[in-house]
C-alpha cells in the first residue's frame, strides 16, 4: 500500500511536471515562431530598395519578458527626432511622481502699513511649461492670468508699492534653449525653449492675409498676444495653394528684432505661423505691472531675477499650480510640445542640484538608464524635446526603456500617455484603415529627413509588444517614407 501510494504520488508528480515543461516548450515555440515571422519581414522591410540611401534601424520588444524579439541596426546609433520625448516625459513620470504638480508663487516682501507696502511684489516661477496656456481649460490662460495676479494684489490690501515688481525665473539656468538647435527654427514658437517662468507656451501668433495671388507679399494682419517692442521685419510672400507653411521667423531668445522669411499658401482665410517670445519672463511681468496699473497700484518697475537671490522674508499672497504631471506629459506626447520636454528634463535636473539646468537632466537620464541595465554607449543627448540633429540613441534602448515602463505601470497607464494610432494627437492619420487601428499607441518623430515612431503594440493575443522604427537620410517624399513605416506597423501587427 505505501509503495502503491508512493507510486501514484510519483506519477502524479510526473504527469504535473510533464504539463509544466509541455507548456513552457509549446509557449518558447510559439515566442520563436513569432519572432521569426517578425524578424523575416523587418528584414525584408529594411533591405527594400526603397532604403538603398538611408539608415535604417528597428527593435520589437516583448513586454511580458522584456526580451527584445526582433531587431535591424537595434544597436546603433539614430536620431530620433521628437521620439525622444518618451525618454524625457516618461524618466519625469517616474522620478517626480504622476501627481507633481508645479507651483508659481505669488509673494511680496518688507512691511504693508495702510496699504502702503514698503518693499517689492515677486512672482517666483518653477518652471510651470503650462502657466497661462490655452490648453487646460480649468486653468488660466494668459489672457486672464495678469488679471489674477494683479488681482491677488489688491485683495491682499496693496493700493501701493514702493519698490518694484520682480519675475523670479532663476530656478533654472539662463540657456532656455539647446545650443545645437538650429538657427532657422530658433524663432519659431515649437523652438522657444523652457524658462523658469513661461507663459503662454513662450508663443505668439502671426496673422497673415494669405488672398493674394501667388509671388506676392503676404501682408501681416495682426500679432496676439501684443508683444511690446516686437520688431518683424516681413519678407513672407505668397506660394501656390496646399503648398504648407514655408515660413521661417529669424532671431533667437532676448532678440526682439525678428526677420520673416519663405512663403505660405494661397488661401481664403487668414494664416498663422507660431513666433517664439523673446523674453517670457519680462513679457509677463509687464502684463502684471500693466495690470497693477490698471487697479490703480502704483509700483516701480517690473524687473526679472534671472540669477539666484537670496530674498529677505517673504509673506505668501497666492500660488498658481498646474495640472498633475500625468496631464503634463499626456500632453506633450499627444501633440509634441518641445517646451514642454526640456522643462521636464531641467526640472529632473533640480533633482540632481539646486537649479535647473539640460546638463544636469541628461546626466539623470543616463544614470536612470544605467541603472535599468541599459549599455548607454550608444545613446548622446543634447536636448529633451529632440529637436536637436545631434541626438543620438538606439532602437534597442527606445523600445526596451518603453517595455520595462509599461511592464512597471501598466498598459493602462501607458495608453494614457500615449496618442493612439488612428484617432488621437500627431499620430491621429496612421493606421486609420488598418486592422491595427485600435491596437497602437505610439510616438512620432520627424526632422528634415529623418522619422521615427516607438510605441506599444496590443497584439491579437492580448500580449504587449513595443517597437521603435527610426529611419535617418530617406531619399523619397516624408509623405511615401511615412506611408512605408505605416505599412510595417501594420504588417507587424498581423504577425504578432
Amino acid at each position: 500500500q505505501l509503495w502503491s501510494t508512493r507510486g501514484m504520488h510519483y506519477f502524479t508528480l510526473e504527469v504535473t511536471m510533464k504539463k509544466t515543461i509541455n507548456i513552457f516548450l509549446f509557449t518558447l515555440l510559439v515566442r520563436c515562431i513569432l519572432a521569426q515571422g517578425a524578424g523575416e519581414l523587418i528584414n525584408t522591410w529594411a533591405d527594400d530598395n526603397q532604403w538603398k540611401h538611408a539608415h535604417v534601424g528597428f527593435a520589437l520588444h516583448e513586454v511580458k519578458s522584456g526580451k527584445m524579439m526582433a531587431g535591424y541596426n537595434h544597436d546603433k546609433g539614430f536620431v530620433p527626432a521628437s521620439s525622444l520625448k518618451l525618454i524625457s516625459s516618461l524618466t519625469a513620470w517616474e522620478v517626480l511622481g504622476a501627481n507633481y504638480t508645479f507651483k508659481t508663487v505669488l509673494a511680496y516682501d518688507g512691511t504693508l502699513t495702510d496699504s502702503v507696502l514698503t518693499g517689492n511684489v515677486y512672482l517666483i516661477g518653477s518652471g510651470d511649461p503650462s502657466l497661462g496656456s490655452k490648453r487646460f481649460e480649468e486653468k488660466l490662460n494668459f489672457s486672464e492670468l495678469p488679471n489674477y495676479l494683479a488681482g491677488k494684489v489688491k485683495a491682499a490690501g496693496i493700493k501701493t508699492i514702493t519698490g518694484n515688481l520682480f519675475c523670479d525665473e532663476s530656478i533654472f539656468d539662463s540657456f532656455p534653449i539647446s545650443p545645437s538647435w538650429q538657427w532657422n527654427d530658433l524663432g519659431s514658437g515649437y523652438a522657444s525653449g523652457a524658462w523658469g517662468i513661461n507663459i503662454n507656451e513662450n508663443e505668439y501668433e502671426i496673422w497673415y492675409n494669405s488672398q493674394a495671388e501667388p509671388g506676392n507679399a503676404a501682408e501681416i494682419l495682426t500679432v496676439t498676444p501684443d508683444i511690446p517692442n516686437l520688431i518683424l521685419q516681413n519678407e513672407v510672400t505668397i506660394d501656390a495653394e496646399n503648398s504648407g507653411d514655408n515660413a521661417f521667423i529669424f532671431g533667437g531668445p532676448y532678440t526682439y528684432e525678428k526677420r520673416i522669411v519663405g512663403t505660405i499658401p494661397k488661401s481664403k482665410q487668414a494664416f498663422r505661423i507660431k513666433g517664439s517670445i523673446p523674453h517670457p519672463p519680462h513679457f509677463l511681468a509687464s502684463a502684471i505691472h500693466h495690470q497693477l496699473t490698471h487697479y490703480g497700484i502704483s509700483c516701480g518697475e517690473a524687473k526679472v531675477i534671472s540669477t539666484p537671490t537670496l530674498h529677505p522674508p517673504l509673506t505668501g499672497i497666492d500660488t498658481v499650480s498646474s495640472m498633475p504631471l500625468k496631464d503634463l506629459v499626456r500632453a506633450a506626447n499627444h501633440h509634441s510640445l518641445n517646451m514642454y520636454c526640456e522643462a521636464f528634463l531641467k526640472t529632473l535636473g533640480l533633482k540632481s542640484g539646486s537649479r535647473g539646468s539640460g546638463s544636469e537632466g541628461i546626466a539623470l537620464i543616463e544614470k536612470s538608464l544605467t541603472e535599468k541595465g541599459f549599455d548607454i554607449t550608444p545613446i548622446h543627448l543634447e536636448d529633451g524635446s529632440g529637436l536637436s540633429a545631434r541626438n543620438y540613441v538606439s532602437p534597442a534602448i527606445l523600445s526596451g526603456f518603453l517595455a520595462q515602463f509599461v511592464l512597471k505601470n501598466s498598459p493602462a497607464t501607458t495608453t494614457y500617455l500615449l496618442p493612439e494610432a488612428g484617432s488621437e494627437g500627431t499620430v491621429r492619420r496612421l493606421l486609420k484603415n488598418s486592422p491595427a487601428k485600435g491596437h497602437v499607441w505610439m510616438k512620432s518623430g520627424s526632422l528634415n529627413k529623418i522619422m521615427s515612431y516607438t510605441g506599444l503594440i496590443e497584439a491579437k493575443n492580448k500580449e504587449w509588444y513595443t517597437f521603435s522604427v527610426m529611419v535617418n537620410g530617406y531619399t523619397q517624399s516624408s509623405s511615401q517614407a511615412r506611408q512605408a513605416i505605416e505599412k510595417l506597423i501594420s504588417d507587424l501587427y498581423q504577425k504578432l
